[in-house]
């Protein structure tokens, strides 16, 4: 049985609701459960206990990860811990044999025989939800959640995503208040040097080929890669965001060399709400292409910087990938020397808009499988 069949069997939720959710999964990743409780529809203790039901696990519990062993944590390893998605609680029994190991995945045989060699002892799995499992790879091993997974500042119905304290940090619900956005025309073109790419770096991926990735995709990570991959050959930067509450947040990526990103694109997390080349495409639901419609760029700068972009580009392309009249991505793109040229104006616009329809086709079969 799944998680879904069995929470509306026992009216946990509506159909409506579980729709909602698997909508979201599409679009934005993660697990059932946690889209559920990103949705407000379930806490994490109901969660728990019908993950538990489910399984047939035990639940590690806030207490038991609370007391985790730091022995145990050490010896397994931050790495393997956040690849593996496992928390070492502590020993069971006097001799010191079996480890009781929270698992996001607890029936992964061989997520669980791989803690068991890293830990030396036979390992008992308990079952942990994704969302409170990241809050504590975090809180125990120091390595962040990415953005996508930083809970919200509002939940739905207007309560607190972060019921159980299990919040440390939040995405702003809004973003950040700035200037009222402005209509200005792009800048004439510089007089400078052709792209560093023009002639250096072939493409990885044909327009074609990348039109048939997308429209057969299975997933959602096939269309954000087969978006990074377009990027190659064509553009100095790429972004793919995801739009959630009020803020977009990174997703994929690529930068041309020799630039090196500072931080990692799953990290980055900007403000909409204000006046950015981000935030006008968002808010008209169509490609936006020129020159930031702030005078300070305070979230270009950001992205910029993040990008390691130098030097700054005068015009960028930001293009929206709608569901139903919304948008769900933002796909972010600049060349260092030039102005976005037409042709990746129009592709990028097609892509968006195959995406769009992989997407629908992606929710349409979640809800009947």
């Amino acid at each position: 049985m799944k998680l879904g069949t069995l929470l509306l069997r026992n009216a946990a939720i509506g159909l409506s609701q579980l729709e909602a959710a698997l909508r979201n999964q599409v679009l934005y990743g993660g697990r059932l459960g946690t889209n559920l409780v990103e949705l407000g529809y379930i806490d994490l203790e109901l969660l728990s206990a019908y993950l538990a039901e489910l399984n047939g696990f035990p639940i590690a519990t806030p207490t038991l990860l609370d007391d985790a062993a730091p022995s145990l944590l050490e010896k397994l390893g931050s790495d393997d811990a956040h690849r593996l998605r496992a928390i070492p609680l502590g020993y069971l029994g006097e001799a010191a044999t079996t480890v009781a190991v929270g698992l996001v995945e607890p029936s992964d045989t061989e997520a669980v025989e791989q803690v068991a060699t890293r830990l030396g002892a036979n390992v008992t799995p308990y079952i942990v939800p994704e969302l409170r499992a990241l809050y504590y790879l975090e809180k125990l091993f120091g390595l962040p959640r990415r953005a996508r997974y930083v809970r919200s500042g509002r939940a739905a119905d207007g309560q607190d995503a972060g019921a159980g304290g299990e919040r440390r940090r939040v995405q702003p619900a809004a973003g950040m208040v700035m200037p009222p956005a402005l209509t200005l025309e792009p800048r004439r073109r510089r007089a400078t040097s052709q792209s560093p790419l023009a002639g250096e770096l072939p493409v990885a991926v044909t327009y074609a080929a990348a039109c048939e990735r997308i429209d057969t995709a299975t997933n959602r990570d096939q269309i954000a890669d087969t978006f990074a991959a377009y990027a190659q050959g064509r553009c100095d930067a790429l972004v793919v965001f995801l739009i959630r509450d009020g803020n977009a947040l990174g997703w994929r990526g690529w930068v041309a060399p020799p630039a090196v990103l500072k931080k990692p694109i799953e990290s980055l997390s900007l403000p909409l709400g204000g006046a950015s080349s981000l935030q006008s495409a968002h808010d008209a639901g169509q490609p936006f292409v020129g020159t930031p419609p702030s005078a300070a760029r305070p979230v270009e700068k950001q992205l910029w910087s993040a990008l390691a972009t130098q030097p700054e580009p005068f015009a960028v392309l930001v293009v929206p990938v709608l569901v139903k009249q919304r948008a769900v991505n933002l796909v972010y793109a600049h060349l260092v020397s030039s102005a976005p040229p037409v042709q990746l104006v129009s592709e990028l616009g097609e892509l968006a808009t195959r995406a769009q329809t992989s997407y629908l086709r992606l929710i349409r079969h979640a809800r009947g499988s």
